[in-house]
């Protein structure tokens, strides 16, 4: 049976994913030819998202480099902002209040806002 490596606890990045996946690499000291082994992509596209000369890769393939290097996909900025564009898309209602409150500069309602700074001191 293979054995699988823990992921890693290791705080979110706000780094564009090009810029993330250099560091993990780095961090890991792991070359392209050995992430290419572990995740079944070649290393020459992975040098290719390390460059930023290629789109950010889609969840599946950010999941894959994730497990490879030993962290949660979450990690990664483009897979969190994905994720909230999902969520915002399937509600509607919410996308509207949210943009009238981040966008539109409308007062925030005391219990949204005691809920988000309860939030923010986890």
């Amino acid at each position: 049976m293979k054995k699988t490596t823990p992921v890693k606890k290791m705080p979110n990045t706000n780094r564009h994913f090009p810029e993330a996946l250099r560091e993990l690499m780095a961090e890991r000291r792991i070359s392209y030819r050995r992430l290419a082994t572990r995740t079944k992509l070649s290393a020459g596209y992975l040098n290719h998202l390390a460059c930023g000369s290629r789109p950010v890769p889609s969840d599946a393939v950010i999941r894959n480099i994730a497990r490879a290097l030993r962290v949660k996909p979450e990690h990664f900025f483009e897979y969190r902002q994905r994720g909230l564009l999902n969520k915002l898309d399937r509600s509607p209602e919410l996308a509207d209040k949210l943009y009238d409150y981040l966008v539109a500069d409308k007062p925030m309602p005391r219990d949204l806002r005691k809920a988000l700074d309860s939030a923010r001191k986890k």
